[in-house]
Formats: structure tokens, C-alpha cells, sequence
């Protein structure tokens, strides 16, 4: 299905992505997938709720990452989520705390790794 590929994410088929995930095809051409948005979902507004879905998201990001052996995947989610909360201009809810609190759990260094990746694409705003 996949291979890793050093800091490149491959996917193969779209149908193995996880739930959370979901892809936009060129006009005219569905063969080409020209967006992908690793983090689709939003709270439903239920503390408790939105914590297990994002539990429930993790265990499927979990089970990806096995199946794949591709690691590089739960950082694509990861600052898909980071993005998608400062474009909304709004701070992490209980559905991100829930699929982090797992994540943690099982890739210990995916958080710093992404943090690392968002310091090396804004090196320059930085200084």
C-alpha cells in the first residue's frame, strides 16, 4: 500500500485514509487528488463527546500508521490540526485534546517533531 519515504508522506489509495481525512480531485480530472485535509472534523460542542471522538480519531491515525509504517502521517495530521485552529482563531478544544492525549501515548516524539516542522517553515518569520 505505501512506503516510507524519509519525511515524504505516500498514500496509495485514498479509501485506506482515516475517517477524519478527506481529499478534493482536480476538476476534470478525478484520477488527481489536488488537496488532502488530514484534519476534516469539528467539535460537536459536547466536552465529553468530542473528547472520545478524538480518541476514537487517534486509534484510527494509530491503526493507519501500522498498517502504512508510515509515522510521518500523525505529523501531517498534527499540523493540519495546528492550522486549522489558528485559521479559526481559536485554541484547542476537547477534540484535539483527545486524539493528542492518545497520540502522546503511542508516538512520544510526533508532537516535537511537528513542532519542529512548523519552526523550520517559518524559520524566516522567526527572525
Amino acid at each position: 500500500m505505501t512506503t516510507e519515504t524519509a519525511d515524504t508522506l505516500i498514500i496509495d489509495r485514498l479509501g485506506d485514509l482515516p475517517t477524519f481525512c478527506a481529499f478534493a480531485c482536480q476538476e476534470g480530472n478525478p484520477a488527481v487528488v489536488s488537496w488532502i485535509d488530514f484534519w476534516a472534523v469539528e467539535p460537536c460542542g459536547s466536552g465529553e463527546a468530542d473528547y472520545l471522538r478524538g480518541q476514537r480519531y487517534a486509534e484510527e491515525a494509530i491503526w493507519h500508521v501500522r498498517t502504512t509504517g508510515q509515522p510521518v502521517f500523525i505529523e501531517c495530521v498534527l499540523m493540519f490540526i495546528a492550522i486549522k485552529l489558528r485559521q479559526r482563531d481559536r485554541r484547542a478544544g476537547r477534540l484535539e485534546h483527545g486524539f493528542v492525549d492518545r497520540i502522546a501515548g503511542h508516538f512520544p516524539g510526533a508532537i516535537d517533531n511537528a513542532l519542529v516542522r512548523s519552526l523550520r517553515c517559518c524559520q524566516k518569520a522567526l527572525n
